[in-house]
């Protein structure tokens, strides 16, 4: 059976590269035909549409290079880490869609904010394009707590197609249940968690890290811009007592600073799981970071990014996937002592675990229905 995902593919953010491996990996396991579907619109099939978009990608790469960025490590490594990883499915023709439509058999929006609605409503990814090919929802996240009003009644009449949806937070499951009228809109886990640690471990196992890894310190992976995380990172390194620091600049950070860290900028997907992996304790703002750490029973620390009353915060993910695994005490606000102290994952394993399993389920009977 021939499954297309429809998701982001990392260019630059960990989180979008890693879920977007997980469920393309985890499918391929359970034995489907995989591809990646390149975002692509029918207007792109013109001539003057062609054009437009060579001209936005030669200036995009000619920017990438003025600023060294096209031929950095990192780049390099999240290139080759695209091209080895992904069976991609590129669409240029009219044609080419309608073989698409004609040789697949399900359509699977994956993970990641891609149903995000205050970042701009991209209709690609509610599978606006599908015709008649089922469709399937897994883990796609709205990021925030509601849709905004001026895309809902489009965004309802793309979803009543679906087949199955299961979103990522649970506070998007009465969202789109009622907005659908629907009873069967399901939380799942997000893809990273569909790969065991063992996995997780496995894939690092061929990192190129080109920094020595000290025996005990401190990852830092902030995609904020928050003002106040270099005093809560010092506070949690003097309540530590750890001494290193690494700091992975993030895509839409990547100019952080904090003073007595080491910056390690050449880091691709693999290199930023080794070092989770290997890290005393993990200081982030980030949701797969977070998920990550879980999933590897890391110790960590949540920083919150945004302030929870504004209206495009996406602290309700990260909420919801600490409160799923009792660690809602691991955001840095809370200054218990309890922040500090060794997450025991005896338990919180064994709810991974079935997480998984329950996930696994939920896409092949969402798939062979």
């Amino acid at each position: 059976m021939k499954v297309c995902i429809v998701t982001w593919l990392g260019t630059g953010n960990f989180g979008t590269s890693l879920q977007s491996y997980a469920l393309h990996m985890k499918l391929r396991e359970m034995g489907y035909d995989v591809s990646i579907l390149h975002c692509f619109t029918p207007d792109d099939f013109t001539f003057r549409r062609r054009i437009y978009k060579w001209l936005m990608l030669g200036r995009t790469l000619l920017s990438q290079m003025l600023k060294g960025e096209y031929f950095s490590k990192k780049q390099k490594k999240i290139r080759k880490f695209n091209k080895q990883n992904y069976c991609h499915q590129i669409i240029k023709t009219n044609g080419q869609y309608k073989c698409l439509l004609q040789e697949t058999q399900i359509f699977i929006t994956g993970s990641d904010q891609i149903w995000n609605c205050y970042n701009g409503f991209a209709p690609f990814y509610f599978l606006d394009f599908a015709g008649d090919v089922k469709r399937i929802a897994y883990a796609s996240s709205m990021g925030t707590s509601d849709i905004p009003p001026a895309y809902k009644s489009v965004v309802k009449e793309l979803l009543t197609k679906f087949s199955h949806i299961g979103v990522r937070e649970k506070t998007a499951v009465p969202i789109i249940s009622e907005l659908l009228e629907r009873t069967d809109i399901v939380q799942v886990s997000d893809p990273t968690f569909l790969l065991s640690s063992t996995q997780w471990l496995d894939f690092a196992m061929t990192a190129d890290i080109e920094i020595e890894i000290p025996s005990r310190f401190i990852l830092c992976y902030l995609v904020g811009n928050n003002p106040s995380y270099q005093q809560q990172v010092e506070d949690i390194k003097q309540h530590l007592g750890i001494e290193k620091v690494i700091l992975i600049p993030s895509l839409e950070n990547k100019y952080m600073q904090l003073p007595y860290a080491q910056i390690y900028k050449a880091a691709g997907p693999k290199e930023f799981v080794r070092l989770l992996s290997c890290a005393s304790f993990i200081c982030t703002d980030s949701f797969h970071a977070i998920a990550l750490s879980i999933n590897l029973q890391k110790d960590f620390i949540a920083l919150k990014r945004f302030q929870d009353t504004d209206e495009k915060s996406q602290n309700s993910r990260i909420y919801d996937v600490l409160e799923h695994y009792g660690l809602d005490h691991h955001i840095y606000e809370n200054k218990d002592l309890k922040l500090y102290q060794p997450i025991s994952y005896e338990l919180i394993n064994l709810k991974v675990i079935h997480d998984r399993e329950e996930c696994i389920d939920y896409l092949r009977n969402a798939i062979e229905e």
